[in-house]
């Protein structure tokens, strides 16, 4: 049987410090029992793309605290039989890196580091706006798939590939039990001479090419680690791909694309669509029953699902592991049911570097400030980056029926029932209207689930003896 292993985001700056993380992992681990305990990065930072800007991967940031402290967190998660996964940029650095500064100067051993061009092509970036910068230091225009203050790394070059083995064995040193790697599958690229596609980033142009995956593969594979890949781009990936990476490189692998089918698109961040339920669902059934796929409802990089799907969030927890789920992903207060933030109608008011881009864009195509603030406000990834509120986990740990419980029984039934662990997916019914119904089938048992996003019936689990095992009003 494949390995269940639940793994539990924590954006660090929305939490504290590395010594108050460590406070609350008894509680955690009470309550959600994870196998990890995933970090985003903490490595030291000039904080431009919260933390995914790296300018050393050796050091901590001391925002989160010293290296004494992380050994501490190391140590109390290990007593609760919990791995520490770090976030290891791989794609990019910052523009504050030595590396990059050193190439800028075209020194002879970093001068091939990054990907630099006499002329620029005519590139989009993830955030919008162009893809290549010019550095007056270097004469030349260097490529940057997010922003401009992260330049990409030059996959090709043997030397980053060794600065990476040697990075991933320090930390490995320091007690982590592996990591999960951002923008995993856009490493090397096949061509740097096309122009762009229309309406999609430059990076297809090297979209998980075979060279990505050797890379991978050789940084990766047989070191005795639990590895998650974040692969971009979910909503094209193919089981190939996706298998590529997972049987080569990695433990697990996310494809954040189920996710973004059912409201948005990839290339289109800045637009809002109705959500298409039965799109949605159909991609999820696809998924799920593939043991090293990681599902994850909320991250970082997204809205609180309870506000983005008007839903209970009884029924989103359903929907997450009463599918297949072997490498389940929660984030941070998704266990509490956490809604948006109130966030500000002041576009300076918001860290993340994404918000600006995308009212930026608005803006550009015509929209007022408040039109380009009420869909900011709606799908800003600073809507997830707030503190937890510890009080209310506290309140909801006392609370028999709070959702804090309901995640922790239903956790509970995902790691001890046979069929939920173990048993086939059938599909009965998919409806637009937001109804999905299913079947778990391991030997002669059969579970019923019904899910109802609507909310106009009551979402449940029924046993083959049609008892009611858990329901959502």
């Amino acid at each position: 049987m494949a390995k269940h292993r639940l793994i539990y985001q924590i954006y660090p700056s929305a939490v504290g410090d590395l010594r108050d993380i460590a406070a609350k992992i008894p509680l955690i681990a009470t309550k959600i029992q994870p196998d990890y305990i995933w970090l985003s990065p903490i490595f030291q930072s000039p904080w431009v793309d919260g933390g995914y800007d790296v300018s050393d991967y050796c050091k901590i940031d001391p925002r989160f605290g010293t290296m004494r402290d992380f050994r501490h967190l190391v140590a109390v998660a290990k007593k609760y039989n919990i791995g520490i996964l770090m976030d290891l940029v791989i794609n990019h650095t910052s523009i504050e890196h030595t590396w990059f500064r050193r190439s800028e100067l075209h020194d002879s051993w970093y001068k091939d580091y990054y990907v630099w061009l006499d002329k620029p092509l005519n590139w989009k970036s993830f955030f919008g706006g162009p893809a290549f910068d010019y550095s007056a230091l270097r004469g030349k225009y260097y490529l940057h798939l997010y922003d401009r203050s992260q330049p990409d790394l030059n996959f090709n070059n043997p030397r980053v590939i060794k600065e990476f083995s040697n990075i991933i064995n320090f930390w490995k040193k320091e007690g982590v039990a592996g990591f999960r790697v951002d923008s995993a599958n856009v490493l090397a690229e096949s061509n740097l001479k096309k122009g762009r596609i229309p309406g999609l980033p430059g990076f297809f142009y090297y979209y998980q090419t075979g060279d990505t995956v050797k890379v991978l593969e050789k940084l990766l594979a047989n070191k005795g680690l639990y590895t998650i890949a974040e692969p971009v781009g979910g909503e094209f990936f193919s089981k190939r791909k996706f298998h590529e990476l997972t049987d080569k490189a990695f433990s697990a692998s996310f494809n954040v694309g189920t996710l973004d089918i059912a409201d948005s698109f990839f290339s289109t961040k800045h637009k809002v669509y109705p959500i298409n339920y039965r799109r949605w669902f159909k991609k999820l059934a696809k998924w799920a029953p593939e043991p090293a796929f990681s599902m994850a409802l909320e991250s970082h990089d997204a809205p609180r699902a309870p506000s983005r799907f008007d839903v209970n969030p009884r029924v989103l927890a359903m929907l997450q592991f009463l599918l297949p789920s072997y490498n389940p992903c929660i984030y941070q207060g998704q266990e509490l049911g956490t809604l948006n933030a109130d966030l500000s109608m002041n576009i300076n008011d918001y860290h993340g570097v994404q918000s600006r881009q995308v009212y930026r864009r608005l803006r550009r195509e015509g929209k007022t400030k408040r039109q380009a603030m009420s869909i900011v406000r709606r799908t800003s990834r600073d809507n997830a980056r707030q503190p937890i509120d510890w009080g209310e986990y506290i309140l909801q740990n006392r609370r028999q029926d709070s959702v804090l419980n309901f995640y922790s029984d239903i956790i509970q039934l995902w790691r001890e029932d046979p069929v939920i662990k173990d048993g086939a997916l059938k599909v009965k019914r998919i409806t637009k209207s937001g109804i999905f119904d299913f079947y778990r089938i391991l030997g002669k048992k059969r579970y019923t689930i019904h899910l109802d996003f609507s909310g106009k019936t009551k979402s449940y689990l029924r046993d083959d003896n049609g008892d009611l095992v858990i329901f959502a009003k």
